[in-house]
């Protein structure tokens, strides 16, 4: 199964005047930043649509809300950090190893301004986002009228991070690709404790352990198809989103993890994904968002009886179909999930005892810095 990963960082200072100080909106400058991160690789992947502002380009680039001039100008953006897309690889693993070498190259290029990564899903720090200054005419009727807009969060989205994991099967149709999406939409509620790591929330711990999963349940989706839009299905599902370049038709987007803190549970729950895909005797679909089953997911983690048995369902099939596929490398790589279920923990767990002892609120450096 073919699959691309989209992951976004926080950025912080490296050890200096301000060690481990979060860098965002707040402090740090965009016009200077961009500058700095125009030394990027992967600008002429013809595998990778630039947006209609041209400014995400390349193997990284900034993430944040994107301000705009009274004649619709782009301006400038309140950055939250940046954001790392692979190239779409031939399969879980390749894609995994493409995401390690750009994250070296984009840590290397940090390092000449002392940045440097770190993973949380939800600014520990910054309790809300303001607009500043306030929405101009312009930007008002955009975010009325836009389709990227009109299910606005910009309150919520500028401050998290989450990776958006990409995922298609060469041969399969229209029909089994909205399905599949269905599928995935339907479960993720059971999936996304896998991932949780974002129990902070304005310097203090949180009362649960995704305060992100909490926030952007019903504003943001957990999964978009991309198809042509030409395509006579194209209005038929509210996944469906129209493909910006032939290479996109077919792609399933799943977007409701949290930022994964290790390298081994990001692969785990890649290839967990690509089991849900394939397990034909998960049963259930569905459209709508689940606010409630995500919230109490958010809060309470495995620890609730309902989300645990969804949880164990599915992770029990994706391995089953796994192991049907003959992809034995997958299977291996859904240990670190399968620990976490019988524990009823969350990666936000390891972030939490880590605080108790350092007082940092998220996890230093990228998945890169912690192999071997």
């Amino acid at each position: 199964m073919r699959c691309g990963i989209e992951f976004e960082y926080l950025l912080v200072d490296r050890p200096g005047p301000t060690p481990g100080r979060i860098r965002d909106f707040r402090n740090l400058s965009f016009p200077e930043i961009q500058a700095l991160l125009e030394d990027k690789p992967g600008r002429n992947d013809a595998h990778l649509a630039t947006g209609d502002l041209g400014i995400r380009n390349g193997y990284w680039y900034l993430e944040g809300d994107e301000r705009f001039a009274e004649d619709g100008r782009f301006c400038s953006m309140a950055v939250k950090g940046v954001e790392i897309r692979t190239p779409p690889a031939p399969d879980v693993e390749q894609a995994i190893q493409s995401l390690l070498d750009i994250e070296r190259q984009l840590s290397t290029v940090l390092a000449r301004r002392d940045l440097a990564l770190a993973i949380v899903s939800f600014n520990p720090a910054c309790p809300r986002y303001d607009f500043d200054p306030p929405l101009n005419t312009w930007e008002q009727h955009l975010r009325a009228t836009d389709p990227d807009y009109a299910d606005d969060a910009a309150h919520v989205t500028t401050l998290s991070y989450g990776p958006d994991i990409n995922l298609s099967q060469p041969g399969w149709t229209l029909e089994q690709n909205l399905d599949v999406a269905r599928k995935l939409n339907h479960y993720a509620p059971y999936l996304i404790p896998f991932s949780f790591s974002s129990p902070f929330y304005d310097g203090q711990v949180w009362t649960g352990y995704s305060k992100r999963s909490y926030e952007r349940a019903g504003l943001r989706p957990a999964v978009k198809l991309f198809l042509d839009a030409e395509s006579t299905m194209a209005s038929c599902s509210c996944l469906i989103r129209p493909a910006r370049l032939p290479t996109e038709v077919g792609r399933i987007e799943f977007k409701a993890f949290d930022a994964h803190p290790t390298l081994e549970v990001l692969r785990a729950c890649c290839h967990l994904l690509e089991g849900v895909c394939l397990a034909e005797d998960l049963p259930e679909r569905s459209e709508r968002t689940d606010v409630d089953s995500y919230r109490r997911a958010a809060q309470t983690g495995f620890a609730d009886d309902a989300i645990r048995a969804g949880a164990t369902e599915a992770l029990t099939k994706a391995r089953a179909a796994l192991l049907r596929a003959g992809n034995p490398t997958a299977v291996a790589a859904l240990a670190p999930l399968e620990a976490l279920l019988a524990a009823q923990r969350t990666p936000a767990h390891a972030l939490l005892d880590a605080y108790r002892t350092t007082g940092i609120p998220y996890q230093p450096g990228g998945l890169a810095s912690r192999i071997g």
